[in-house]
């Protein structure tokens, strides 16, 4: 009999949703969520989890999600939101289209929501879990990605709000802020517009890239014991880029010694 406490990951069919997915499967048993659900039970099927088709963005959706995982697996005692799409170029205010805002919003910010509304006040309810949503460095710095950044900065304010509202229920709310990740997304970007990987990689201080696995190993300790007393805060895991990038007014960040 499976006998590990039950966890939730959004997106979890590729990038960071799935490095997540991956990583609590060794201490989880993991319903991996996504809005393409041949994926998601692939790799439900690989990790021995569930797989469950999701839209996040739609209320009865996610309800309906979170009501079979409590009827058909069991209660919930840990969640990472990973579901989230990127703004692949950015837009001036006067050429960005609404619906591609608005569709931003729905899946970063919308997404995140609904699934705290339904499965973190069940946590609640039970007397503990743990929810760990997925931010942005470019929640914390001027963006030129006008909702993408907005909707980050958003999922930042929403954990805070909500650590502080269920605390005393003995959930526990805090997000990731990953840096340039290389996931399979984002590498299929890299080669189509040419962008030049090595001035990203000198604005941080370790000089190099974040890789998916990285994001998986900070969700899986703040959902464990060992981030008991931690609630309501970010983590930024960007190889140093939010303390780096300010150096280039500076000559750059030192090289090794």
């Amino acid at each position: 009999m499976d006998t590990k406490p039950i966890a939730l990951v959004t997106g979890g069919a590729g990038g960071i949703g799935e490095a997540c997915a991956r990583r609590l499967a060794e201490t989880h048993k993991v319903v991996v969520c996504d809005v393409n659900e041949d994926a998601a039970v692939k790799v439900a099927d690989e990790i021995g989890g569930i797989g469950l088709a999701c839209d996040v963005t739609s209320e009865a959706d996610v309800r309906s999600c979170v009501d079979k995982v409590d009827s058909d697996v069991g209660p919930l005692r840990a969640m990472v939101m990973c579901a989230g799409i990127i703004q692949e170029r950015a837009f001036s205010p006067e050429e960005f289209e609404q619906d591609h805002w608005d569709q931003v919003q729905a899946v970063n910010t919308r997404g995140t929501w609904l699934f705290c509304k339904f499965a973190g006040a069940r946590m609640a309810a039970l007397g503990g879990g743990s929810i760990v949503t997925i931010s942005s460095v470019a929640g914390h710095r001027s963006w030129p990605t006008h909702s993408y950044a907005a909707s980050k900065a958003a999922v930042m304010s929403l954990t805070k709000g909500l650590a502080a509202e269920w605390g005393r229920s003995g959930v526990r709310v805090n997000s990731i802020s990953p840096g340039f990740t290389l996931t399979p997304r984002l590498k299929e970007l890299i080669k189509v517009r040419n962008w030049d990987t090595d001035t990203l990689s000198n604005q941080t201080a370790l000089g190099r890239w974040v890789e998916p696995d990285e994001i998986a190993d900070t969700a899986a300790f703040l959902v464990s014991d060992m981030a008991r007393g931690i609630t309501g805060i970010d983590i930024p895991v960007d190889a140093g880029w939010l303390c780096g990038i300010n150096w280039l007014s500076f000559n750059g960040v030192p090289a090794a010694r």
